[in-house]
C-alpha cells in the first residue's frame, strides 16, 4: 500500500515537472572537481539506504572515469525521487526512455545488477 502511494505521487509529481524528475537548479561554470565532490555527495547522502549504498558503490567505482556529459546527465538523473532511482537501476520498474538513453544510466543498472545479495556498506571517503 505505501510503494503505491509513492509511485502514485512520484507519477504525480513528475507530471508537473518538465522531463524527467524535479527541476534542478542550472550550475554554470562550476569545474569538474567541483561537479564531483558534490556528485558524491548527493550520492552518499540520499536518505533510503538502498540508494544510498546503491549509488555510492557506483560512485566509488566510476565517478572519477565519467566524462562531463555523463556527469550532467547523472546530475540530472539525481534529481528523481530515491525508490524511482533504485527501482529502475535495479529493473523492478521500467524507467523512462529519456533516463535508458543515458550512458551512465546504463553504467548504474549494469553496477546494480552485478551486486548480487552479499553484504554491501558505504564506501570510505576519499
Amino acid at each position: 500500500m505505501f510503494l503505491q502511494v509513492v509511485r502514485r505521487l512520484s507519477l504525480q509529481r513528475r507530471m508537473l515537472t518538465t522531463g524527467v524528475g524535479l527541476e534542478r537548479k542550472e550550475r554554470g561554470g562550476e569545474d569538474l572537481s567541483t561537479m564531483r565532490r558534490r556528485l558524491l555527495y548527493q550520492m552518499r547522502k540520499r536518505g533510503i539506504l538502498e540508494t544510498d549504498l546503491l549509488l555510492s558503490t557506483f560512485a566509488s567505482e566510476h565517478l572519477a572515469e565519467l566524462e562531463r556529459g555523463e556527469l550532467v546527465d547523472l546530475d540530472s538523473l539525481l534529481s528523481n525521487i530515491d525508490w524511482d532511482i533504485f527501482y529502475w537501476a535495479t529493473n523492478k520498474t521500467p524507467a523512462p526512455a529519456s533516463v535508458q538513453s543515458m550512458s551512465v544510466f546504463q553504467k548504474l543498472r549494469d553496477h546494480a545488477n552485478k551486486q548480487g545479495s552479499g553484504i554491501v556498506r558505504m564506501p570510505d571517503l576519499p
